[in-house]
């Protein structure tokens, strides 16, 4: 064999002995998250890194941890409010996607305490994942530029009912959305001019090095936000023996449905005389199911749990703002009218048989008080 023939040979074997040892697998987001069918293996901790609980990459990010430690990833299974509907229904769907990390039917430890941890979004195939590579980091990365996308968040936020039976022996429809809270986005406008979910949920903050996205993770439990989503107008005329309450909600920065996420979210407008708790009247904006009977391919009839209606507000770009009326009976003199907007996590006689405190269970969104007027309201 010529020499030339032994050098380009034996520089065929090093290339392919260097690409084994540095191949990195391909990481896609479908194949990271489970959709709640089983829990999340992360696998082994990458090298130099000591293990994949939170403690660990809080050495070195300590501030990212410290936004992650108070946000609801954190406490996704430790969560009272979470805690008091898995109690009723204790399915293994939930739990796979509120202690992802747990391996036991009876989460505790790390996997409790953690709930979504840093190595549940950073951490496969012995590889720390984000959007781009750094040649100083003391492990291996890997770059995955989905993370950056409203695919990524899709992952976990996006899922149908499972073939479990719930609660009252019904059956989910298993071809509906449990939470549809990526097709939401997907239609918006917030889609059609690329703004990605981080863009709300992790905004860029600065930091000692420059800046980060946030890990707050800010969401439907977060006055600031919820109150950037949506504006409200109202107003009152009186007619006869009564008052006409007109609330107009109009999306603003709202990239999906108001409310989203779990399907007991909803948002209620009220008002009442002010001299008159008890006058108080609401409309509610929810998705709406209930157990309708149905032939079951094995026979007889069984009850599958569908949706009837969905009132929520759409998000922005899909349609004209949307106009309530209210109607309050009585005309006190010289009464005015308390109205207000009121993000619920659940309605408030589920929240009431759960043991969930009125001030854990409801945000007061927007509210006010104005004089009714006689004639037609104002614009």
């Amino acid at each position: 064999m010529r020499a030339s023939s032994l050098t380009a040979l034996a520089a065929l074997l090093l290339g392919a002995l260097s690409g084994a040892a540095w191949a990195t697998p391909r990481i896609t987001v479908e194949g990271m998250f489970s959709g709640g069918r089983s829990p999340i293996a992360v696998g082994p901790a990458p090298a130099g890194v000591s293990s994949t609980d939170a403690a660990s990459c809080a050495t070195c990010h300590a501030e990212i941890a410290a936004e992650w430690r108070g946000s609801l990833h954190a406490f996704s299974w430790t969560d009272e409010v979470f805690q008091a509907a898995y109690a009723v229904e204790p399915m293994a769907f939930c739990r796979n996607c509120h202690a992802p990390g747990a391996t036991t039917a009876a989460p505790r430890g790390v996997a409790a305490d953690d709930g979504v941890s840093c190595a549940i979004c950073h951490v496969r195939a012995e590889h720390v994942l984000g959007t781009g590579r750094s040649p100083s980091a003391p492990h291996p990365m890997m770059a995955v530029r989905a993370m950056s996308s409203s695919r990524f968040c899709a992952g976990c936020h996006q899922f149908n009912f499972p073939g479990d039976t719930g609660r009252g022996g019904a059956h989910f429809d298993t071809a509906e959305p449990m939470q549809d809270t990526y097709a939401e986005w997907l239609d918006s406008a917030a889609a059609a001019e690329e703004t990605q979910c981080q863009g709300c949920h992790m905004p860029w903050v600065d930091d000692a090095r420059g800046r980060h996205r946030s890990h707050r993770f800010p969401g439907g439990r977060d006055l600031s936000l919820l109150r950037s989503a949506v504006d409200v107008a109202a107003s009152a005329r009186l007619e006869g023996d009564h008052a006409v309450v007109t609330v107009t909600l109009t999306p603003r920065a709202l990239g999906h449905s108001f409310p989203t996420g779990d399907l007991f979210r909803r948002v209620e407008v009220t008002a009442a005389w002010e001299s008159d708790p008890a006058s108080t009247v609401r409309v509610g904006l929810a998705r709406e199911f209930r157990n309708v009977p149905e032939r079951s391919p094995h026979g007889g009839i069984t009850f599958v749990r569908r949706q009837s209606a969905d009132t929520r507000l759409a998000a922005a770009g899909l349609g004209a703002p949307r106009v309530l009326t209210l109607t309050l009976p009585g005309n006190p003199s010289g009464g005015r009218v308390r109205w207000s907007l009121d993000h619920l996590l659940m309605p408030t006689p589920l929240a009431a048989s759960q043991g969930v405190v009125v001030a854990r269970n409801r945000l007061v969104v927007s509210d006010g008080t104005i004089a009714p007027s006689q004639g037609a309201p104002s614009p």
